[in-house]
Order: C-alpha cells, then sequence, then structure tokens
C-alpha cells in the first residue's frame, strides 16, 4: 500500500512538473520595486509557459549584492548602466550577444555599442530617466530651476524638504552644485561633498525608494528629491507639484537588463529580453513605470499622458548629458560614500 502511494505520489509530481512534454520551467528576476509591469509579466508566462518569480530591492547595494556572489540564482537583473563594466569584468554576467537578439533592431540607434558595453555583449538598454525635484508651486512661488533651491533653500523651504535615498545621484548633484566635477571621488572633492551634504542629512528625511511618491505626495513636503517617472506618478496624485530642470545640470541615468553569471535558466532568460524590446512591451513598461524606453515604435502604444509629460520630454534649455557615465567607476565608490554619511548622520 505504501509502494503504491509512493508511486502515484511521484507520477502526479511528474505530471505538475510537464507541461506538453516539456519539464516546467521558472524564470527568476532581480529587479527594481514598481518597477516590471505585472502584465507583462502574465503576459511572457502565457505566451511562453514559462513561470516567473520576481524579487524587489529598493537601492542599488541590494542590487548588486546577489551578483557579487556570483550564484545569485537570478537569471535577470536590472543594474544600472554604470555598473556593467565592472560586473563584467569581474566575470559576475553572462554573454548574451543583445545584437544576435531576435528584437535587438528595435533598440534606438544611439543607445546601442555604449562606452560600458561596446559589443552589446552583456547587457540590453531597458529605460532612461532624469534624477532632479518636485516642487510644490502652489506652496513655493519662486524659481524652481536651480539647484540652489535644495541645497542653499529658503528659510521657509528648510523644514519642508525630502531628499533621495540614492547614493550617486545625490553626491553628484551636490558636486555638480559645487562646481566640482560630477565624477569625482577625490578626497578633498568628497570633503566638500560631506560638508554640504551631511547637515542636510541630519536635518532632513530620507525616504527609501518605494516610498518616495508618497513623500512628494505628502503635503507637509514642499521640496522632493526624485527620479522623474516617480515624479509623474506623484503629480498625478498631487497636480501642484512641478518637476525642475536645474540649469546648473541634472543627472541622466540608465537602467539595462542583464544576465547574472550561472543563471538557471539562460535560455528563456534571453527570451525575456527579446520579449522586452518589443515596442507594445516596451511601451507597457512605460506606462507602467513612468519611464522613457529606448525602444522604436513604443510611442504608438504609450498613454498620452506619458507621451506629452514635462517629466518625460527634457526641454531643450536643459543641461542634461545623454548616453554618458563616469568611466572610473566612481558612481559605486559616490554610493559607498553616501552610505558613509548616512551612518554618520544617524540614518538608517
Amino acid at each position: 500500500m505504501r509502494q503504491e502511494f509512493a508511486r502515484v505520489g511521484l507520477a502526479a509530481l511528474a505530471l505538475v512538473l510537464t507541461v506538453g512534454g516539456t519539464e516546467a520551467r521558472e524564470l527568476r528576476i532581480h529587479t527594481w520595486a514598481s518597477y516590471l509591469a505585472p502584465e507583462l509579466v502574465s503576459k511572457f508566462e502565457r505566451e511562453t509557459g514559462v513561470s516567473v518569480r520576481i524579487d524587489t530591492v529598493t537601492n542599488y547595494v541590494d542590487m548588486l549584492t546577489p551578483l557579487e556572489t556570483g550564484h545569485s540564482g537570478y537569471d535577470i537583473t536590472f543594474p544600472a548602466d554604470y555598473h556593467i563594466k565592472d560586473l563584467a569584468a569581474r566575470g559576475l554576467l553572462e554573454k548574451i550577444a543583445a545584437d544576435s537578439l531576435a528584437n535587438f533592431w528595435h533598440v534606438e540607434q544611439n543607445w546601442r555599442s555604449r562606452a560600458f558595453d561596446p559589443r552589446n555583449e552583456y547587457s540590453v538598454p531597458h529605460v532612461w530617466g532624469t534624477t532632479g525635484f518636485v516642487v510644490d508651486t502652489a506652496l513655493y512661488k519662486g524659481d524652481i530651476n536651480t539647484l540652489r533651491l535644495l541645497f542653499d533653500p529658503p528659510t521657509d523651504l528648510k523644514g519642508r524638504i525630502s531628499l533621495m535615498d540614492a547614493g550617486y545621484d545625490m553626491v553628484q548633484m551636490a558636486l555638480v552644485f559645487l562646481g566640482q566635477p560630477r565624477c569625482s571621488v577625490q578626497p578633498d572633492t568628497l570633503a566638500k561633498a560631506e560638508a554640504l551634504l551631511l547637515p542636510m542629512l541630519q536635518r532632513y528625511a530620507v525616504p527609501t525608494i518605494d516610498g518616495i511618491v508618497e513623500a512628494m505626495v505628502d503635503t507637509n513636503n514642499v521640496l522632493v528629491v526624485a527620479w522623474n517617472g516617480d515624479a509623474l506618478k506623484a503629480r498625478l496624485k498631487r497636480p501642484t507639484l512641478r518637476y525642475a530642470y536645474p540649469r546648473e545640470g541634472n543627472l541622466v541615468w540608465s537602467d539595462v537588463m542583464s544576465v547574472p553569471k550561472g543563471a538557471p535558466n539562460k535560455a528563456d532568460a534571453l527570451r525575456f529580453l527579446s520579449f522586452m524590446m518589443k515596442p507594445e512591451n516596451a511601451a507597457a513598461e512605460s506606462n507602467y513605470n513612468g519611464y522613457a524606453n529606448m525602444i522604436r515604435g513604443s510611442e504608438a502604444h504609450m498613454d498620452k499622458v506619458l507621451v506629452t509629460a514635462p517629466e518625460i520630454i527634457t526641454p531643450i534649455s536643459s543641461s542634461s548629458s545623454f548616453y554618458s557615465y563616469c568611466e572610473n567607476s566612481s558612481e559605486r565608490l559616490q554610493e559607498v560614500f553616501w552610505k558613509g554619511l548616512k551612518k554618520k548622520a544617524g540614518k538608517p
């Protein structure tokens, strides 16, 4: 009786693990909170028969930590562009030959073969955005397009500001304001940044990335540092918010998709990467997370609010620097520096 039960159990297990004569497969994705559109995940599962498991993070340190073990167990990850060169050099990414994937030809030319991945070996472009801040223009009537409003605010704003827990963004914005090279990690340069940022960390709230939209919607705040996609989401809930484009310069960033070293399901990871480069899928992702993508033809499928959003449409007068990143890995060192500043300020 017990042996017969075991045989039935094994047969049932085999049935569960088999779909149409093939083993059931799982794709494990490591991504940002509130970033990957659930409808896309469901669509991929329906089209491929592959189940998708998602784990999320809210900061770059947690994004990188599993990858640095060399056996993360993940099949897809969403690092920043500037992480790629270092991760590849350390053997922590699989080669994916992105330009051989079926839908790579949809990628806009300017976003291909960038300096951190010139042969498109390790990454697929995903979304891009800017780092700035929002201001409630019903409560503050002055000029918002200057970093001085953040780093040297008028007295009536000082108690109503929230920073963003994104290390290199905050450090580089401070360096731009100070007239220093944004990619610098020289001790004297960082000392100037610390003198500016540490008192701010001691004075202001630093909500986590997944709480930044709520911070912008909170009417106790007048100015909040944010990424532009989150700023768009917040404005739809608090219409008097405006996203600033500081004349001193604001930061442009891009995220990519990659396959970690030793990915258990590389074959389906490559299918997912190609799937995400279809224009209608790239549009669905942008409609969900509020960021611009790099896929030609996606605009035909995007929500009108996104296509015309001032947070997304960078003005011609903006001094944003597109397609660039720091080639000395300073972003990662600036993240470590920011973490140290937070500890000094008694922030978690």
